[in-house]
């Protein structure tokens, strides 16, 4: 019985520090729409302290699964959750899954949203420079012209 109630108080502090990387992520991705430097600054730090929380945790967890169970794989750690009979075990590792999961799906959003601003700032260079690195474009003559006379100016953008 040990292990469990071990178990789960460590499941328990992993729910509580993800639940806060999950509000993390969502202020990021707002930070990011807004284009708000200090707050995406701010939310690094913040995001990196709870990504360095749940490190920890998860190698208590591992530690304490490869004591008991002689391994620490999530295949053994499910296993041994659903057959314990441990109604807040199981919740709270369900509750671990799916924040898991919402927390990976605002990272790959915010990562999304961070490629779209890095193509909008490079386009924008690329105007000012009078270069474009999307390749050829047609002219008003219906052909496509590399010559570095026709591209875009400030004043065409």
């Amino acid at each position: 019985m040990q292990l469990q109630q071990q178990l789960r108080a460590l499941l328990d502090q992993e729910v509580e520090n993800l639940q806060s990387l999950l509000e993390i992520l969502t202020r990021e991705y707002d930070s990011l729409a807004r284009s708000d430097v200090a707050a995406l600054e701010q939310g690094t730090a913040l995001k990196n302290q709870a990504l360095s929380i749940q490190a920890g945790l998860a190698s208590k967890r591992h530690h304490l699964l490869s004591t008991h169970l002689g391994g620490h794989s999530d295949k053994q750690l499910a296993d041994y959750v659903a057959g314990s009979g441990d109604a807040a075990l199981q919740a709270a590792f369900a509750r671990l899954s799916e924040l898991a999961e919402q927390c990976h799906d605002n990272n790959r959003s915010n990562g999304r949203l961070i490629a779209q601003k890095q193509a909008q700032t490079r386009g924008a260079l690329d105007i000012l420079r009078h270069t474009d690195s999307t390749g050829a474009t047609y002219s008003h003559a219906g052909k496509t012209s590399a010559d570095a006379k026709t591209g875009r100016s400030l004043g065409k953008a």
